[in-house]
């Protein structure tokens, strides 16, 4: 692809996917030219069918062409990117590691008004590379696409908070986070617990890490628990509060997973993350493998609005 060629990417508009025609703009020097192949759909797409903007932030592909002033990016190499694109890198923010506080004007994230952002379901994408990540060597690309921000945000608690060994960590909701902060928890070394609402997904549960299961539909089902030190709730519905806090440990924690996580992650949260999933060979679950067209793009964000996705949908390029 050159500068000036048509491509086509995927926007929200009045809650339906809409087909658009991108153009790609010239590389900047710090910049390099993704061609994505692999993209998830994370629920938190579904909040900008409205919008207007453009779709899609868990994705990766290969890097087919690289500014004159970026570094450790070859074309050929598998890259990916999370919702944090670009932060000036100088102020007191930036230079604490915590560059998606920056208070500059330079700051994008994913959902801003960005020249040159096509989205995770477009088929290119140009991103400063120092803002784009190298996926591990045998990590498969549906994995990676995934880990964008899904692997980001079940990260995010284990790497801020303290998380340890020996604590005792309970997991809500076993869905398209839960059972990744399962894997996670697991290979931390924790005492994991699985929260669920039913006993559909025991088995799953069980498999992806956890210790224990317990059904919090049943009267009772924090009575005679052992508390927990960290409660992790990766629900997208209102949580049991009161039920939680009671399982609590004295000064343990209750952590919302889109709040406490990483929903955001900065560039070493990110870098880390992929370092330690590829180490634990952390996998996520795929329902299904699709062709990332219009009516499939659309299709996939119908059944997941209705629960119809277990755990993650792939559209590829």
């Amino acid at each position: 692809m050159s500068t000036g060629d048509k491509f086509y990417a995927y926007k929200g508009i009045g809650g339906k996917v809409v087909k658009s025609e991108s153009e790609l703009k010239e590389l900047k020097p710090e910049e390099v030219l993704i061609r994505i192949t692999h993209a998830s759909l994370c629920y938190s797409d579904v909040h900008f069918l409205d919008s207007g903007f453009v779709l899609g932030h868990e994705q990766v592909g290969r890097v087919e062409r690289v500014g004159s002033a970026t570094e450790g990016f070859q074309v050929g190499d598998v890259a990916g990117y999370g919702c944090n694109h670009k932060a000036c890198l100088v102020c007191r923010e930036c230079l604490s590691g915590a560059d998606t506080l920056c208070s500059s004007k330079l700051k994008r994230m994913h959902g801003s008004a960005e020249e040159g952002h096509h989205g995770g379901f477009g088929k290119y994408v140009t991103m400063d590379y120092r803002f784009a990540h190298k996926i591990p060597e045998g990590m498969d690309f549906s994995s990676a696409a995934i880990f964008m921000c899904c692997g980001a945000t079940t990260f995010g608690p284990f790497f801020k908070y303290g998380i340890q060994p020996y604590h005792r960590v309970a997991i809500s909701g076993i869905g398209g986070l839960g059972h990744v902060a399962l894997q996670v928890a697991r290979a931390w070394g924790c005492h994991v617990t699985a929260l669920s609402s039913s006993d559909k997904k025991r088995e799953d549960a069980l498999r992806f890490g956890a210790h224990e299961y317990i059904n919090t539909s049943n009267e009772g089902w924090s009575e005679g628990l052992k508390p927990f030190d960290f409660v992790i709730s990766s629900n997208n519905a209102q949580p049991q509060y009161d039920g939680f806090v009671n399982v609590l440990a004295p000064r343990g924690s209750l952590i919302l997973l889109a709040i406490g996580g990483s929903l955001v992650a900065t560039r070493q949260e990110h870098a880390l993350m992929l370092e330690f999933f590829a180490r634990h060979k952390i996998t996520p679950q795929i329902a299904e493998t699709m062709p990332l067209t219009e009516k499939n793009l659309q299709s996939a964000f119908d059944r997941l609005r209705k629960g119809e996705c277990k755990y993650r949908f792939v559209l590829t390029h």
